[in-house]
């Protein structure tokens, strides 16, 4: 166990966990001093007591500490944060729910409130108490950036989700956790304020449809196809589908935007060889034109397109030369296969369903289990190393001019 220049230890009420306060930071370790966490401060560290609420099950698990200017909390999962700040230095003798009990300079005790709500939120989310987390959602007034990179972070975007409000945030949470109606509407918002038209509108349902796609939810892939005109994937997800009908709508689409590799490519996957061969023809290539019609048995086609050859000083007669020399059976007709199955929707992929579900299935009382009830933590002064005493006056004294600015 490593810790610097310690300058006094607090327990736990329960005598699990114990405090050591250094110079410049605190590492919380259990009763056998394994350490769980260590953190480190820009200011020297003026005082700490551990949690002592009755209720909330933060007693023994949430340790509050002061520097010059600042009230800090710290848990044995590493999570640290700033509560308030200080008009002058407090030592911290006991918290009990909002409240910090400590002595200033003058040895006054003084009662300052505090709000440890983000410090509980985080004790409850790193403890799996869900119930207590939905309460807090709801009731609390948790938000900004902050807290929701948190949430990212430990792999909660779901109950991120209830805190932001901006749609590009939320588009990008509603895709980590897998809601799909969730990055719909953001979806439509953007779009909205973007502009149809815009590539940042193109790029957001470009990623919603890969995430639905990834789900197996094809309508919600289909529209978003449509909105970002990607139509030769909207082709092939027709074909696979089965959606021969829409299909036929897109060659008649190709065929108004006079794309004329849309075209064939649709007829290819309809089976359509009469589009096909017109397609060949209407490009130039008579000679593929010709070898089409003539394999399909479309001889009206097939006469016409000879004679157009033929007319340009062409001939057909080397054309199936090729082909002639073949082995027998070695080639067979292409044609798409029938789809025997149609439905809305396939069988969508199920997201894992971890916190939010969690959350609505559990209790949803704000208190947990609770422990040391009106205990006092113990402290134990080390002796500072600047010839500092139990308060570290000597250490006050020097950090008003260089933590000033801290």
């Amino acid at each position: 166990l490593s810790a610097p220049k310690i300058k006094s230890v607090v327990w736990s009420p329960d005598g699990s966990k114990v405090a050591i306060l250094c110079k410049y930071g605190v590492v919380i370790a259990d009763r056998q001093l394994e350490q769980l966490c260590s953190i480190s401060d820009n200011v020297r560290i003026k005082s700490g007591c551990w949690d002592v609420s009755p209720s909330g099950g933060t007693a023994s698990e949430l340790f509050i500490y002061t520097t010059l200017h600042h009230v800090k909390y710290c848990l044995p999962s590493g999570d640290t944060g700033t509560i308030r700040t200080l008009d002058q230095p407090l030592y911290a003798m006991r918290a009990v729910q909002d409240q910090l009990f400590g002595l200033d300079r003058e040895a006054r005790t003084r009662v300052i409130q505090m709000d440890a709500t983000e410090a509980r939120f985080k004790l409850a989310l790193a403890k799996k108490r869900y119930g207590k987390v939905m309460h807090m959602v709801k009731h609390s007034r948790l938000c900004g950036r902050a807290i929701v990179a948190y949430l990212q972070s430990k792999g909660f975007p779901e109950v991120a989700l209830h805190f932001v409000r901006e749609p590009k945030t939320r588009f990008r949470l509603a895709l980590a956790c897998g809601n799909i109606e969730a990055a719909m509407e953001s979806a439509f918002a953007l779009e909205n304020s973007h502009g149809a038209e815009s590539s940042a509108a193109r790029d957001v349902w470009g990623e919603l449809g890969s995430e639905a796609l990834r789900q197996g939810n094809h309508q919600v892939v289909e529209m978003s196809y449509q909105r970002t005109k990607d139509f030769d994937r909207l082709s092939f997800l027709y074909l696979i589908t089965g959606d021969s009908e829409k299909l036929k709508k897109m060659l008649k689409i190709s065929n108004m935007r006079q794309d004329i590799m849309g075209r064939y490519h649709n007829a290819l996957l309809l089976g359509d060889a009469a589009e096909r061969v017109k397609v060949l023809e209407e490009s130039g290539n008579l000679p593929l034109a010709y070898m089409c019609a003539t394999m399909h048995n479309l001889p009206e086609d097939a006469e016409r397109i000879k004679i157009t050859i033929e007319t340009n000083e062409g001939t057909v007669d080397d054309l199936f030369a090729k082909l002639d020399a073949s082995p027998k059976g070695s080639s067979c007709l292409l044609q798409p296969p029938t789809p025997i199955f149609r439905s809305d929707n396939w069988p969508v992929l199920d997201v894992p369903k971890t916190t939010l579900e969690d959350l609505s299935a559990a209790d949803t009382s704000p208190d947990d289990d609770d422990a040391g009830v009106g205990v006092g933590p113990t402290t134990t002064a080390v002796g500072g190393g600047d010839g500092a005493d139990e308060w570290g006056m000597v250490d006050d004294v020097a950090d008003t001019g260089a933590d000033d600015g801290a």
